[in-house]
Parts: structure tokens; sequence; C-alpha cells
């Protein structure tokens, strides 16, 4: 029996996809104003992102628009598509991604630059900015990891979205389609958005260094409670509505830049979330989402509304700050980032060992599959006493629950607008002597299993999160097919520069952005958590010598 041609295959696939889903949103297919939504990522990772399907009604909605969807081909049809010469292209109609007016690109981390620039590629868009001058499609990012540090992209974008989207889009798109309706050049429309606020337009700001601050925006409580417009049994988290509840983060974990660059914490009104919910469509699930949801004090209110429509109410949680249950399977989920209660203090940790294994007693119903630990490993003023402490950890956990117990550990990396962005990352070579020392620890307890980032991926993700332009002209070079270090080393950057402790009075090429807070917060921080850390060394070491006294 012969097999069908690859290019039937997978146009069956794609009608599949798109007969699979159940859409709320009224959609127009026809308008003046063409833009494509394109993700990064697989459809089933894109479609299960609240932030993809937010970003998408806004721009469907708006007057005049049609708006399609596009999203990074499996790694199969990836090959095939770049082997003969076929077009990253839409899920609606099957379009090419070039052919429209406006291509909005959403990566959500930086392992995602080099798959916009493969999907740009595949369609036959110029690469740089500079050679579409007068060439369509207008090309754009949002989201967190460019908000925080646009550089690594700024040789590709037309424009950045710098800061949520709610306040921004629909002043770029009346603008855009306003110049364009009179006949208005690429050239001048691009310094016109470079006025909006919230907009870094590469070409007109003239980086690096000849920008004037352009601030981070974000949205009002107006713009809060995005909720899902889209189901489908082929999104990662299944048929279920999502509707989220917060957005920002209450805690100052010293790491995380979701915690810094979403600022200020804001949360929905309990009636507001009620009338949403008394309003939804009816399914089986509905998933409530929010950077920090333990924080929210109607929750369970919420929840309670919710299980009185829905057979399943699940939680998930974008932040570390409390136990949550997992969109995908029933779990119950840890985030203790550190083993020692005493290195979560020096990192904004605001959570305690005894809490967390008193949640693991509290809520290990039968309900529950399994418990889910998040670690990272190589934190800044990490020594081996906390190393240890994430095995002594996962031991206790192992105590109190017959469940079986996934770990997850993730090396650390300095992220751009948070108070270790000058921490040094730890060499990948010690990084994969730590994690195979908690792998044969794990293997002497019973249902423990382990996952990591491998440390080169993760050391490559540091590269280009805290990268310069240059790291615009590595990422092209890898495109070609070389190697990453043949390709920073073509941009003329060291690929240890990471491994190193910066000083936090040299600058960064992003600072010209303005996140409603300054370098001199993040640097004060980051002296704070030096001084904790001398404080516990100090008491360690005063401990160390009671006990030899003792001993005597």
């Amino acid at each position: 029996m012969s097999r069908k041609p690859a290019a039937e295959h997978y146009e069956e696939n794609r009608r599949r996809i798109l007969e699979k889903e159940t859409c709320r949103q009224s959609v127009s297919e026809h308008g003046i104003f063409e833009i494509i939504l394109a993700s990064p990522r697989e459809y089933s990772y894109a479609m299960s992102s609240l932030g993809f399907q937010s970003v998408y009604q806004q721009l469907v909605s708006w007057p005049e628009t049609c708006c399609e969807r596009s999203y990074f081909p499996t790694l199969d049809e990836y090959h095939w598509r770049s082997r003969y010469n076929h077009p990253a292209i839409t899920l609606e109609t099957g379009k090419s991604i070039k052919k429209c007016d406006l291509l909005v690109f959403t990566p959500s981390e930086e392992a995602d630059y080099i798959r916009i620039l493969q999907m740009m590629s595949l369609a036959g868009i110029e690469l740089r900015s500079e050679n579409r001058t007068d060439k369509w499609p207008l090309v754009i990012a949002s989201g967190i990891s460019v908000t925080a540090n646009p550089m690594p992209l700024s040789l590709f974008m037309d424009a950045f979205v710098i800061g949520e989207t709610e306040p921004s889009l629909g002043p770029v798109l009346d603008t855009i389609k306003s110049l364009g309706a009179q006949g208005a050049s690429k050239r001048k429309l691009l310094r016109r958005l470079a006025t909006l606020p919230g907009m870094y337009i590469p070409s007109v700001h003239e980086i690096p260094g000849k920008v004037n601050s352009i601030m981070r925006q974000w949205a009002g409580s107006e713009g809060m409670g995005s909720i899902s417009c889209i189901t489908s049994s082929e999104s990662a988290r299944g048929e279920t509505i999502m509707l989220e509840i917060s957005r920002g983060c209450p805690y100052n974990c010293k790491f995380c830049q979701l915690g810094y660059v979403s600022l200020p914490y804001r949360e929905c009104k309990l009636e507001d979330i009620e009338e949403s919910i008394r309003n939804l469509p009816d399914t089986e699930k509905l998933t409530i989402l929010g950077s920090s949801l333990g924080s929210h004090p109607d929750l369970q209110k919420m929840i309670k509304t919710g299980e009185k429509k829905y057979s399943a109410v699940l939680l998930n949680s974008n932040g570390t700050e409390e136990l949550s249950r997992c969109f995908s399977q029933r779990a119950f989920i840890l985030s203790p980032e550190a083993g020692t209660d005493s290195l979560r203090k020096v990192i904004g940790k605001k959570l305690s060992n005894s809490q967390m294994f008193e949640s693991i007693e509290q809520n290990s119903d039968k309900k529950v599959k399994s418990v889910i630990i998040y670690f990272m490993i190589g934190l800044p003023f990490e020594i081996d006493s906390d190393r240890k402490g994430i095995l002594d950890f996962v031991s206790e956990v192992r105590k109190r629950t017959s469940l079986p117990i996934y770990v997850s550990v993730n090396p650390f990396i300095p992220k751009p607008w948070t108070a270790f962005q000058w921490s040094a990352m730890a060499n990948p070579t010690d990084l994969r002597e730590w994690i195979k020392e908690l792998e044969t620890g794990f293997k002497r307890l019973k249902k423990v299993s382990i996952e990591y980032e491998e440390p080169r991926e993760a050391h490559v993700r540091a590269l280009l999160a805290r990268g310069d332009h240059r790291t615009s002209y590595a990422l092209e070079e890898k495109l070609s097919g070389v190697g990453w270090n043949t390709a920073f080393k073509r941009a003329d950057i060291s690929i240890r520069w990471v491994l190193e402790e910066l000083d936090t009075e040299i600058p960064f090429e992003w600072d010209f952005l303005n996140m409603g807070f300054g370098h001199t917060r993040l640097a004060r921080e980051y002296h704070s958590s030096f001084t904790a850390h001398q404080n516990r060394i100090k008491t360690f070491e005063k401990d160390a010598e009671n006990t030899e006294i003792e001993n005597q």
C-alpha cells in the first residue's frame, strides 16, 4: 500500500486540526487589513497559552481586520518544507505567512528566537529588516522575553511591543491602517509607530546608545481577566477553557523575570470572575490561571463557582508560590527552587520546607495522581549543602506520600531586569556533575524520576537572554547551519562571558527601556542577597564551632 504524498498528508493534518477546534470568537474572513499571528511553538503548546489566545482575540476583533494564525511545524514537516521550499503557512487557509500586511510573532522564551528566523526563512521573508524597507509584511514581536531585552532580535524585527499588548496593539493597528490607506511609505509608518508609547523601532531609535527611554506598558484592571476563545483536544491542556484571575506577582524572587517585568501585581474582582464563569459555555474543564494563584483572597470562592458548572476546575500558576494542580494531569506542583530554607531566603523565595511538607500531607487525596517538584541548580550564592538539600527535600516528600514524584531540575540563567542579571551562570561542566549526583541520589528513592534541561542548552539560552545586538548576528550564523560555538565566535561574542559575574556599574544595551523601576533598585536587591548570604555563612561557621566544642 503506497503512502500519501507529503503535501497531501500535511494538508489533511492542517484541516484535521482546524476541524477539531471550537471557537467562540466572531472571526471575519475578509478585511482591508490582513494580519497573521505566528507562534514559534508547535500548535499544541501555542494553543495552551492564554497569552497567545488573548493577543489573537485583540487582533481578530479589531474593525476591518482579518487575522489568521500560524505555528511552528512539527520536526518532520519542518524538514520537508525546508527541503522542498514550501513556506510556513497559516492554519485557517494554508497561505504563506508572507502574504499579509502585519506579521506578529509571540516568543515566550529565548529558545524561540531561532524558530522565528526559521519560519521567516521558510516563507521567503528577508531576515534583516534593513532589506525590507519597501517590502511587506511589517514584522513585529511581543512577549516577556523581548520586553526585557529585544536586542537579540533587533536586526530582524521592524518593531517591538514593550510590555503588555492590551494598551498598545490598538494604536499600532490604527496607525498602520490609517497611514497604509494614505499610501505612506514603510519608513514613514515606522517613524510614526516610534512615537507611540511602548514601541521600540530599531531602525528609528538607532540602538545601541542613541535612544530615549521607552516605557513598558501594562494593562489596567479593565484589561484583566483574559478568557480563551478556542478549545481543542489537540491543545496540550486539552479541551479546557482558560480564565485569568491575576497578573504580575506580589513576591520578589530575585531570579524571576516574570516577577519583575509583569509588575505591578493586579487581581481581578470576584464579581467579575463569577460573572465570566456564568457566561462561559459548558465544557468539562475550567482552568484558572495567574502568576500567583494562592495570593488571590477570593480563589476558593472562584473555585466553588466553577465547580457548580464544570466537572473539573484546574489551577495553573505561572508563578511558584503555592501548591497547584497541573493542567495536563491531576498533580500537585511544588516549586521550592532551592533545596534549603537558608538559600531560599537569600534568593527572595518566601517559602519554608515545613510549609511545603505540610501542604503535601494536607492535599494528597485520591484525586491526585502525582507530585511535581521544581528546582533550580547553580543559583547565585549556592553551596554544596544547598544541592544536598535538594535530595533531602525530595526524601522528606517521599516519606509523606506514596504518589510518584517527578523532579524537574533547571540550571539558573541570569535574566535581564532581575536582581541577578549581573550574576554568573554556573559552568555547564559543573552543572552536569551536580545533576549526575542528583540522579544517583534519586535512584535510591522509590518512584522518583528526574528530568532536566541540558546544561549546554541552558548556556545558549543565557547567551541569548543577556545578549546585545551582536546576538542577532549569532542567530543569523546559526541559521546557516553552523554550531552555536561557531555562531557566537563569528559574531565576536565570547561564550564564557555569561559564566562570569559582572560589576553592577556595567551598563547593558537594554538600559534604554523603562520597566517602572531602575537598575539602582536591582543592584540594591542584589547586594542585599550578598549580605544575607554572608550572614548565613557566619551562622554555619558559628554552629560548626559550637558543635566542635560540644564534642570535645
